[in-house]
């Protein structure tokens, strides 16, 4: 995967810092989820959180209290 450019993260979330947050949250439960997957590897989670939150699969609300949302 490429990685996204800084302007397409902002269309995402109304700032780089929900971005972040949102896609750590979102890694480490997917890390729960594999954790005993002998394949598992922090960047692959790290990854496919990126491209969740891309592809709109997982959605970011504009309160900054609340957590990243799957839909």
């Amino acid at each position: 995967m490429i990685p996204p450019s800084t302007k397409d993260l902002m269309g995402v979330a109304h700032s780089k810092y929900a971005v972040v947050v949102a896609v750590a949250r979102r890694a480490r439960m997917l890390s729960e989820e594999s954790k005993n997957n002998e394949n598992y590897r922090l960047s692959t989670v790290v990854t496919t959180a990126l491209e969740e939150i891309m592809n709109g699969k997982i959605t970011i609300p504009e309160n900054e209290d609340s957590q990243a949302k799957e839909d």
